[in-house]
């Protein structure tokens, strides 16, 4: 079942033949990556960076994250690290773990030389940030060998730098910070860019839809005439859903005839019925199971409008939950739940239209992931708020 196997490890990009080589795209999924490093930068031109601790080094997960606004000079870091033993994994932003007590307190070491307490909390962020001083110091050793450590008295938690440099470089060419004085690592180099502006964040008006307390339902004859047109107004026969012997189809599950929607009907049960949900009084989403995997599962969403209802409008076959006017993609990177994608379209009256696209950053030990590292961001704001 080519479809199930290939999306068990559902993630927004493939890994290199080779873990040391940079690869992707940084307004795409994971973004950039270089060892133990990423940038990842959204649809306004803000970028964040983040490291990792070494894969099966140190005492517990550690991360260093870099948020970067166009022609700011300096980022805003932040560290979060966890506690670990045997019994438990405890967040290093656990109010419980300040003693008060000076060797308690959390503090950055390059090269085994301190900087410093690092702050606890700030902007309203319950990890750790950087001052000033040790965010220019820790940018002053990006591209040099050093040993990152994050110390709580005899504990420790090493970030790598295997990586840093190179995505801190590209993060100054997608921002255009080479050769200017804002630079994060590339200050020097002989060729000069020209600082670019941020781009404004769309606005999304959001529209009246049924909520899930109203329960609104079909009525009997349109729901039987929906029943009976579906497969027809939808082509479940077109390649880019069940695809071919070659390629892979975006909703293989959508065609009861296909091999894989008998394979999964022989060990899952039947995939073939479909599901209509009222958004107002003029449209309604058209949803079916398009695959499934070990640890995650995706449904097609179709939006039809009952004044030509025979050309539903394709808004995503990766969903997997619709509440409130809101369609929402969650899907796991790998089954340790340490990593997590996620897509957001909300009705803005006429169609659902994006207004999230988020990763949470490399799959090294977070429940959860360790950041949000958007590709796409938005304002959405509900219609009585802009009339």
């Amino acid at each position: 079942m080519k479809l199930v196997m290939a999306l068990m490890t559902f993630s927004l990009f493939s890994l290199p033949a080779v873990a040391s080589d940079a690869y992707g795209d940084p307004f795409e999924g994971w973004g950039f990556v270089k060892d133990d490093w990423q940038v990842v930068c959204d649809n306004t031109l803000t970028c964040r960076a983040a490291g990792y601790a070494e894969e099966g080094v140190g005492s517990g997960p550690v991360s260093i994250l870099m948020v970067v606004e166009p022609k700011k000079a300096l980022p805003k870091v932040y560290v979060d690290f966890i506690y670990s033993d045997d019994e438990f994994y405890q967040s290093s932003s656990d109010d419980s773990l300040n003693t008060g007590n000076e060797s308690s307190h959390t503090k950055l070491w390059l090269n085994d030389k301190s900087y410093g307490a690092i702050n606890s909390r700030s902007d309203n962020d319950s990890r750790h940030m950087l001052d000033e001083n040790q965010t220019k110091q820790l940018l002053r050793h990006a591209r040099l060998n050093t040993k990152i450590e994050v110390r709580v008295g005899s504990d420790r938690w090493t970030i790598s730098d295997k990586g840093m440099g190179a995505v801190l470089l590209k993060l100054d060419e997608v921002q255009g910070r080479v050769g200017t004085s804002i630079a994060l690592v590339s200050k020097n180099h002989a060729s000069k860019q020209t600082p670019k502006s941020a781009k404004p964040t769309p606005v999304i008006k959001k529209a009246f839809a049924y909520s899930d307390k109203d329960n609104k339902q079909l009525n009997a004859s349109r729901l039987a005439y929906f029943q009976k047109n579906i497969n027809t107004w939808v082509d479940i026969n077109s390649e880019q859903l069940i695809g071919s012997e070659d390629v892979m189809g975006d909703c293989e599950l959508i065609n009861p005839k296909s091999d894989t929607s008998i394979n999964f009907a022989k060990y899952a049960g039947d995939s073939s019925g479909w599901e209509f949900i009222p958004i107002d009084a003029t449209h309604t989403l058209a949803v079916h199971s398009c695959w499934m995997g070990a640890y995650n599962a995706a449904s097609g969403y179709w939006l039809i409008d009952s004044a030509k209802p025979r050309n539903p409008q394709l808004i995503t076959t990766a969903g997997n939950d619709y509440s409130d006017g809101e369609i929402w993609a969650v899907h796991k990177d790998r089954g340790l739940g340490d990593c997590w994608n996620k897509q957001v379209w909300v009705w803005n009256g006429q169609t659902f239209a994006k207004s999230e696209d988020s990763s949470s950053g490399m799959c090294r030990g977070f429940a959860g992931g360790a950041w949000d590292l958007p590709t796409y961001v938005s304002e959405v704001v509900k219609s009585s708020t802009l009339e």
